[in-house]
This record gives structure tokens, C-alpha cells and sequence, in this order.
């Protein structure tokens, strides 16, 4: 009895602590805008290992995502399908909160940085694309270090080359969510035909 009593305890405390992660985790979430703020970033940084473009994507497409779906009524859990399998998809973990732990993060490879992202219960979904602007401005960052990292660490150069990278960087966390990302409603219905095909 003593052992069931504990594995009882031990699952309530489990679930207290997750819930309590759950409102501390969206209690920093958000600064205004649906802008992630630098508490998420952070975290993310932590998690993904490094600070970089793809995974700035992930955090603003995941996060833009779950408060669209949010403001229309998306009920019960929420779950994600990635089309590239790359840096966003740990954004997209921390901001959404929608993991391949929890087993709601599906990647299909598509080479497509596009973010469907589901609620369950009533089966409403949204879509989450880059910007034109804010892809260019990544695909721009990820040329300018890799110039860097070809550079000698102590050369000007590479100084001046990371200085652009951490500028694009700032943008694309702080800037407005419609600049960085275009949010659309989608028929889920319609997406399980054609995925079927």
C-alpha cells in the first residue's frame, strides 16, 4: 500500500511541478506583440546550444502560432507538424511548448520553414510562414558566419562580420510579429486529403 501511495505522491508532484513550469514558462513567453522576450531566449539558446537564425525562426513561427490559435478558440492539446527538419524545430519546441517528448512535434522533410500548428479537441489549425524579408535576413546571416568562421579569430574582420550577424539576430527577435511572420487559418480537413496523397 505505502508503494502505491508513493508512486501516487510522486505522480501529483510531477504533475504540480509541470503545471507550475507551464505558468512560469508563460508568464515570461511574451513581451508584447507575441514578441518572445529575453527570458524564452535564453532558454532556447540554452536548448538549442547556440544562438542562431533558425532557431529565432522556430521561437517567433512557434510562439505567433500557438497565441493565433489561441485567440481562435483552438481547444485541448496543441500539435505541430515541421516541414524542415533544422534549427527552427527547437525553437518551435520552447515557444509552443509542443515537443517530440510529448510527442506533439511531427518533421516531414519538405525543405518548406512553414509551421502547421493544430488544436485536437476542436480541430481548429493555423499556418505559420516566414516573411520574405525575415528569410533573406537569415539566409544573409548564416553566409556572414560562415565568412566569420573562415577568418582568423582575432582578425577585424571577423569582428565586423559578427557584429552584422548579432544586428540581424536583434532584429529578428524584437521585431513585430507581421514583419517576421504571416499567420493564416487553415481547414484541417482539406490538409488530411491532400497529405494523403
Amino acid at each position: 500500500m505505502a508503494i502505491n501511495n508513493f508512486k501516487i505522491l510522486s505522480r501529483v508532484v510531477f504533475v504540480c511541478t509541470m503545471s507550475l513550469a507551464g505558468l512560469w514558462n508563460s508568464a515570461f513567453a511574451v513581451v508584447a506583440d507575441n514578441i518572445p522576450s529575453s527570458a524564452m531566449y535564453s532558454q532556447l539558446e540554452a536548448f538549442h546550444g547556440h544562438v542562431c537564425a533558425g532557431s529565432i525562426f522556430g521561437a517567433r513561427l512557434g510562439l505567433a502560432a500557438k497565441e493565433a490559435l489561441k485567440t481562435a478558440g483552438g481547444t485541448g492539446k496543441f500539435s505541430a507538424q515541421y516541414y524542415e527538419l533544422s534549427c527552427p524545430v527547437d525553437g518551435i519546441q520552447v515557444a509552443a511548448g509542443t515537443t517530440y517528448g510529448n510527442k506533439a512535434l511531427t518533421v516531414q522533410e519538405r525543405g518548406e520553414h512553414r509551421l502547421v500548428l493544430a488544436a485536437e479537441e476542436n480541430k481548429l489549425a493555423v499556418e505559420a510562414k516566414l516573411t520574405k524579408r525575415a528569410e533573406e535576413l537569415g539566409l544573409k546571416s548564416r553566409d556572414l558566419r560562415k565568412m566569420a568562421k573562415a577568418l582568423p579569430a582575432n582578425a577585424p574582420e571577423r569582428s565586423q562580420l559578427e557584429r552584422e550577424v548579432e544586428e540581424i539576430h536583434s532584429w529578428l527577435k524584437g521585431a513585430p510579429t507581421d514583419e517576421v511572420v504571416i499567420v493564416t487559418a487553415v481547414n484541417m480537413k482539406v490538409k488530411a486529403i491532400s497529405s494523403a496523397r
